[in-house]
């Protein structure tokens, strides 16, 4: 195609998809006016991020900077990135609920996907049109899903993630094609500052989303590194055997990160309770002395460790990867907030990867990706196809011709090591390099990395990497239809791709399709449901509170004693109700006995439990800071399974 065409066709695709995205947000936002009976509610842990930010930005309003500013550094369970931005929102202009604008911005980031996906396509394939209809395929395929709409409606960081990800695997597409002619030793032009800027940005961005999505990212990309430089990272390894990590060194590496990586393993094999502080603790030093001695290898013999190293994996060490684990290590309740999360089991889904191809079923909760599995199905195993006769002619056809570019890793006359001399020796293809098949090997084993390590077996687990493994499928046609040497292969490769793409582009016709007046009846929208009775009790509690009053609370039902109670259910929900209720004239924070060393700033104490009597525990807490409670009010929810009392509090 002349590149006239290619502008004409492209200008009207392009607008096609950005009008798609444009619908999709007007009908999404207008279904979670009109359908979503809570609106002022977000799910547990959105509630207790957003209960979190409450609590800074009344600190920033009243002038304790540092009080307000310091979770962002704590970040022990999320990362402060989207609090960051929850909290511009809050200080931003508009008179809707900071609830709907956390929810309306999990939005923004689904369809700031789209004219991503454009912009990305086309400095990778230089086609408009294909940006275009690539643009609208990945809306069509990610959009007519199980649970992608009620995610677009929600504070939930998997749309963040969606964006954030498309980002990253554009940056390791330039990366390695930077890198790909560049044997170890070699350095990227000191002059491509642009490349690692991009993988410094959106590698940061991606870990400070939600920290397992960059971890388990850094793992797929370290396996891509170990198949396509083998040779590279075998000579890495010898030099760092012969260097540094002899006898004791050797058996602590070893040891630690056998460790760490055996916890998905030990989780299932056994029944040992690893969610235990003193093991945590344990694991959390030792990793920080690996860490610590590695780097120090590094340092001291950083000159030749750049004539051994592969360039992209310096990069991604110095630029990515070395940071996120200094943010990591610089807080131990990071680390063991990501042992508890290891240790969570709920069995929603088989497997990941199979819950992509698996047909539609009544099971609630879901586990099925698409509406229609049969597209998908069809276009991953073209795309697969595609792959592996491209692998086929670029390795192994070449290889039996005598013709392969493989590459060995520089020789160097140092002792041998047996084994590991010859690995460092062996020819490698130079194709395992090249930036498509990159981004797609680190794809795949991403979502690899994912299903084995993952216990939590919730399908919402699937579905941040989804738009970014479309769209790179998606570019294997391309590629076929760019490279086809045949007239009559073009022709085929182009009549595939357009029936592939075009049978995805149907679903926004199709009953339920975007397009289609059934398109709101055929999905859910409202992720916290709508069971409204079932969380009443919270807003009748919150109804209760004085909006100038300033309470410090006593929540029973965040206590391990009450976790089979109803009101568990609720915990968060009476945290973020009644915050908003004294959000802008007064104040409501739950007691911590290590943050809250005294409660001058407050004059009422609040407790909610179970039942109406005030825990011992409690008493013995506001004694102890010298304080004795006047009872002012006491409210049993008719159910008797809530109950709320306020006290006066009175300095002794």
């Amino acid at each position: 195609m002349n590149r006239l065409a290619d502008r004409v066709l492209g200008a009207f695709a392009i607008s096609a998809a950005l009008i798609l995205t444009g619908t999709m947000v007007w009908k999404h936002w207008t279904f979670f006016l009109d359908l979503c009976p809570m609106k002022d509610l977000l799910t547990w842990d959105e509630n207790i991020r957003l209960s979190q930010l409450l609590d800074q930005y009344q600190d920033f309003r009243d002038g304790r900077y540092w009080r307000g500013f310091f979770p962002f550094l704590e970040a022990s369970t999320w990362p402060p990135l989207r609090s960051i931005l929850s909290l511009f929102l809050l200080w931003g202009p508009g008179d809707w609920p900071i609830t709907w604008k956390d929810s309306f911005l999990g939005l923004v980031f689904y369809a700031l996907c789209f004219p991503t996906l454009v912009f990305i396509s086309f400095r990778v394939t230089g086609s408009l049109l294909f940006s275009g209809i690539a643009s609208a395929f990945v809306l069509a395929m990610t959009l007519h899903t199980t649970e992608t709409p009620a995610y677009s409606l929600s504070s939930m960081l998997e749309t963040q993630g969606m964006f954030v990800l498309l980002w990253v695997y554009f940056s390791l597409y330039r990366l390695y094609d930077s890198v790909q002619d560049l044997p170890a030793g070699s350095e990227l032009d000191p002059q491509n500052t642009s490349v690692r800027i991009g993988i410094s940005v959106s590698l940061l961005a991606l870990f400070f989303t939600k920290y397992p999505y960059g971890l388990l990212l850094f793992i797929s990309l370290f396996a891509y590194e170990a198949l396509s430089r083998f040779p590279e990272l075998v000579g890495f390894l010898r030099f760092s055997i012969r260097t540094h990590y002899k006898g004791f060194r050797l058996v602590f590496l070893i040891l630690v990160v056998g460790m760490v990586f055996s916890l998905p393993l030990l989780r299932v094999v056994t029944d040992w309770n690893l969610d235990q502080k003193n093991f945590k603790k344990i694991l959390y030093f030792l990793t920080v002395i690996l860490f610590l001695d590695f780097n120090y290898f590094l340092f001291a013999n950083r000159k030749t460790v750049k004539t051994v190293a592969p360039p992209s994996l310096r990069i991604l060490y110095i630029y990515a990867i070395f940071p996120c684990f200094v943010w990591l290590f610089a807080n131990l309740d990071r680390v063991m907030s990501l042992v508890n999360a290891q240790m969570i089991v709920n069995k929603f889904v088989r497997s990941f990867i199979l819950s992509l191809f698996e047909s539609q079923s009544d099971k609630v909760p879901a586990s099925h990706v698409f509406d229609h599995p049969w597209i998908f199905r069809t276009f991953f195993v073209l795309a697969l196809a595609w792959i592996l006769y491209w692998s086929y002619s670029e390795i192994w056809k070449k290889r039996q011709k005598g013709t392969s570019d493989g590459t060995k890793s520089a020789e160097r006359t140092e002792g041998s090591n047996g084994i590991l001399e010859k690995l460092e020796k062996l020819s490698w293809p130079r194709a395992l390099r090249d930036p498509l098949f990159a981004v797609t090997a680190v794809v795949f084993l991403q979502y690899i990395v994912i299903d084995l390590s993952t216990g939590n077996k919730q399908l919402r687990h699937v579905f941040y990497p989804l738009p970014a493994l479309i769209w790179i499928l998606s570019l294997w046609f391309f590629r076929a239809i760019r490279d086809a040497k045949e007239a009559r292969t073009k022709y085929v490769a182009l009549m595939i791709s357009l029936v592939t793409f075009g049978w995805g582009i149907s679903l926004f016709f199709r009953p339920g399709g975007l397009l289609r007046d059934s398109y709101g009846s055929a999905h859910a929208f409202c992720l916290k449901g709508f069971e409204e009775k079932a969380f009443q009790p919270a807003r009748d509690f919150a109804a209760f509170l004085d909006p100038k009053g300033r309470y410090i609370a006593f929540n029973a039902f965040h206590e391990e004693e009450n976790f089979q109670t109803p009101g568990r259910l609720l915990a968060s929900e009476f945290d973020l109700l009644m915050r908003l209720k004294t959000l802008e004239k007064g104040k409501f924070r739950n007691d911590n006995k290590y943050r809250w060393r005294n409660w001058e700033e407050f004059d009422t104490l609040v407790y909610i439990g179970p039942n109406c009597e005030l825990p011992t525990k409690n008493r013995k807490r506001t004694e102890s800071l010298g304080y004795s409670a006047t009872l002012i009010s006491e409210h049993r929810h008719e159910s008797g399974q809530y109950c709320i009392k306020e006290y006066r509090l009175i300095k002794m």
